[in-house]
Formats: C-alpha cells, structure tokens, sequence
C-alpha cells in the first residue's frame, strides 16, 4: 500500500507561468491565468490518487480552487493564506516562522507521513529549505531552474525536466507517460555555444593573422636593417670619393 502524501501545491512559477506573447486563458468567469501545459492533466492525476492529500499554498487563497474547477476536480483544501485567528494559533507554535512557511507548518502539525511541496524560488525560504533537511519525510521540489539551467533551455514551472522527480516523489510512475505526453520538451538555448563558438573562432584567426604578420614583418624588418647599414656605408664611400676628387682638383690647379 502506497504510504499517504501531504501535497503542499503552489500556483504562480508552477502551474501558471506567465510568459512573453503568451495569451492569457480564462480560468474561471473571472480569473484569467497563464496555464504550463499538461496543467489540467495533472492536477486530474493528483486528484484520482487517494494516497496524496493535496492543499493549495499560494497567494490566490481561496481563488485557487479555481484551478480545480477548471481541472474539473475535487475542490482542495486551502492553507494559505490565513485567517487571524488561526495564524495567532500558528504563531504559538512556531513564532520562527512566516507566511508560507508558517502556513506548511501548522497544517502539517499532526501529520505523520511523507510531504512533499512544490513551489517556485525555495532559494529565499530557507528556513524551509532547513525543516526539508532535517526531516526524511519531507521533500521540496523548485520549479525555478537556477541560472545553469536556464542557458539549457529549461523553463520556470511543471516541465520536462522535473516531471520524473515529481513523478517520483507523488508516486505516481504509472502515469509519467501521460504528463509527458502533455508537457513539451524544452528548446535548448545554444546561444551561450554560439557566442563560445564565435569568440573562440576570433581567438584563433586572431592568432593565425598575428603568426603571418610576424611571418612577413621579420624578414623585412631585417632587410631594412641591412639596407640601412648598406647606405650608411655607401654615403661613407661617397664621402670619401668626394674627398679624393677635391684633392686632385687642387693639386691640378697647382
């Protein structure tokens, strides 16, 4: 039997991304969102797998059920944001903590399973980063690629690249097939190659150049050099020549 998992699911940088020329989609009569693709078809599989307990933890609040509408699925439960009273609560519990934070750890109080949170940008939470380390049973998952990742042409979101370690962590392999036929694979960005490319090629025939310059510009260095020596004898011999011619015109005259 497959052991329960409490899902902690963000939205925005997740599930909805917002991109340049992408149109918007209506979520509902008055939401409208950025959906990655295979958004419906995973938030169905979460939804029919009743080993994971999923809860929204995201700035939509309560507009995130939407996104269960839209999936057509069961409505899941919100744990973020909250209300007054039940943060003063969570506070007395864990006055270390905050906003998201805070919202995972009081919900998951009584918990005595697996979770798993995915969210984007876990790189400025780190106190939750610590409360993952220092517990097996808790995995995050960054939908955000670092900077690395980027240049490979991954995308910020449920993607090609971090489906298999969702997969993985949801137990749901059975239906990798499925989101991956949903979710399209990323478009390397091999413009950091071009530019390598580019820069090592001006490095090279930059080298090639200077090697034929210094080819070409020794030798004639060293043939100015020697018809400089050439003519400094020759205006001597002219001098002296001169001299001679000087000498016999006066003996001449005498």
């Amino acid at each position: 039997m497959t052991e329960p998992i409490l899902l902690f699911l963000d939205i925005n940088g997740v599930i909805d991304v917002q991109e340049d020329g992408k149109t918007p989609e209506q979520i509902s009569k008055r939401e409208t969102g950025y959906p990655v693709p295979g958004t419906k078809e995973f938030l169905q599989v979460i939804d029919s797998c009743p080993w994971i307990h999923p809860m929204w933890i995201s700035s939509w609040g309560l507009q995130s059920q939407v996104w269960n509408k839209c999936s057509k699925t069961r409505l899941w439960p919100v744990a973020y944001s909250f209300e007054e009273f039940e943060k003063e609560e969570a506070l007395k519990l864990f006055p270390d903590a905050s906003d998201k934070y805070l919202a995972a750890r009081w919900h998951s109080r009584d918990w005595q399973h697996r979770i798993v949170w995915i969210e984007d940008g876990f790189c400025i939470m780190r106190k939750a980063i610590n409360w993952a380390q220092s517990n097996p049973n808790i995995q995050i998952i960054d939908t955000s690629p670092t900077m690395k990742e980027r240049c490979q042409g991954y995308e910020t979101g449920i993607r090609y690249w971090n489906i298999e370690r969702i997969c993985n962590a949801l137990d749901i392999q059975e239906n990798r097939e499925i989101l991956l036929n949903q979710i399209n694979a990323p478009v390397p960005d091999l413009t950091q190659n071009i530019i390598s490319d580019i820069e090592s090629n001006q490095k090279t025939t930059s080298n090639q150049i200077n090697a034929s310059i210094t080819h070409f510009v020794e030798p004639l260095k060293k043939q100015l050099v020697d018809s400089n020596k050439d003519t400094k004898n020759l205006d001597n011999l002219t001098s002296f020549m001169l001299k001679i011619r000087n000498l016999f015109k006066l003996g001449n005259r005498t």
